[in-house]
């Protein structure tokens, strides 16, 4: 039954259409070269002048033409239709995916608020439920500001707020504002920033961009594995590259990455949060930059690099030297 059911998938149907087609388009040529010789004996008996030779092949054309046409409105439907079914099945997957990202947090807060309502609990005990629910509430934070973010990845519609910024300084004071996540995970962070330089930047778009990159390379790396975030000057650009020993990434999923909802399902992420709205969101507020952010993985099981480059820009200069990094 299953079987019979794939046969009917709009994509076999459209080959067959296509086969269909080209098969009755082979047939009527064939037929009308061996016949259109007999046609003309016989009009030639009837009326002379009515089959002439140019309005002949002028038919043929026409009839070859118009079909082709056909085939293309059909070939375009096809398309269109594709696009729409895949835009179903991501607005699917996202309703799906948001659904549980946003129960998980509250229904951890809700738990620990009741717990604390009706049990008598421990200051100790009290301070790490507090901490527990700051951390659900930064993981719907930033959920929410994803999802809003994502309504405006046109460039115009950004309102982006640019003003110079120490980069290095602005790097160190990210990493200290998620080192609760860095001890949750055991990870240790490697800051390799080799000089301070001045970018014109908004600050708190490019935030979410280091938060969406540190995010991800915590969620898809094993508990305790280190994560270095390096930061040198190559060229006219700025190169921030992420560099974690996590899942890593195929050719295929290297290529995909960064688009609207896309998320690397196997195995080992399938119980991974998230929407696939970060890398997207993160790869549209670097453009805006007129930067540029790739990937780099040799393959699954091998970790992964993202690298942020943003322009120097004419008024960027050199600030402090720093002799390697910290951790």
């Amino acid at each position: 039954m299953r079987k019979l059911k794939a046969l009917f998938h709009p994509i076999f149907i459209f080959i067959g259409v296509q086969v269909a087609w080209i098969v009755l388009m082979a047939v009527w040529i064939d037929w009308y070269l061996k016949n259109s010789r007999k046609f003309q004996e016989f009009a030639q008996k009837i009326r002379p002048d009515l089959f002439a030779d140019e309005l002949n092949w002028l038919i043929l054309l026409e009839g070859c033409l118009l079909m082709l046409i056909i085939l293309a409105g059909v070939y375009i439907i096809f398309v269109y239709w594709n696009k729409q079914a895949r835009l179903n099945r991501l607005q699917s997957n996202f309703v799906s995916s948001v659904s549980h990202e946003l129960k998980s947090p509250l229904a951890s807060i809700q738990l620990y608020l009741e717990t604390m309502k009706y049990q008598k609990v421990s200051k100790e005990d009290a301070a790490d439920f507090v901490e527990i629910m700051l951390t659900d509430t930064e993981r719907l934070d930033s959920l929410i500001n994803n999802i809003l973010e994502s309504s405006k990845y046109d460039p115009k519609k950004m309102q982006l707020q640019f003003q110079p910024v120490n980069l290095g300084v602005f790097l160190r004071e990210v990493v200290e504002g998620l080192k609760r996540q860095f001890e949750e995970r055991n990870c240790k962070v490697k800051l390799e920033i080799q000089e301070d330089y001045v970018l014109s930047l908004d600050r708190r778009s490019m935030q979410m961009v280091f938060n969406n990159l540190i995010g991800n390379a915590l969620r898809y790396s094993p508990i305790g594995s280190p994560l270095t975030i390096r930061m040198q000057k190559k060229k006219k650009f700025c190169e921030i590259d992420f560099i974690d020993q996590g899942m890593g990434l195929g050719k295929k999923n290297r290529k995909k990455i960064f688009k609207k909802f896309y998320r690397v399902t196997n195995q080992e992420s399938n119980n991974i949060e998230g929407a696939g709205l970060g890398l997207f969101i993160s790869k549209e507020i670097v453009r805006t930059h007129k930067g540029q952010m790739r990937v780099f993985s040799e393959g699954p099981g091998k970790g992964s690099v993202f690298t942020v480059a943003l322009p120097m820009g004419k008024n960027s200069n050199r600030k402090i030297a720093a002799n390697g990094g910290g951790e």
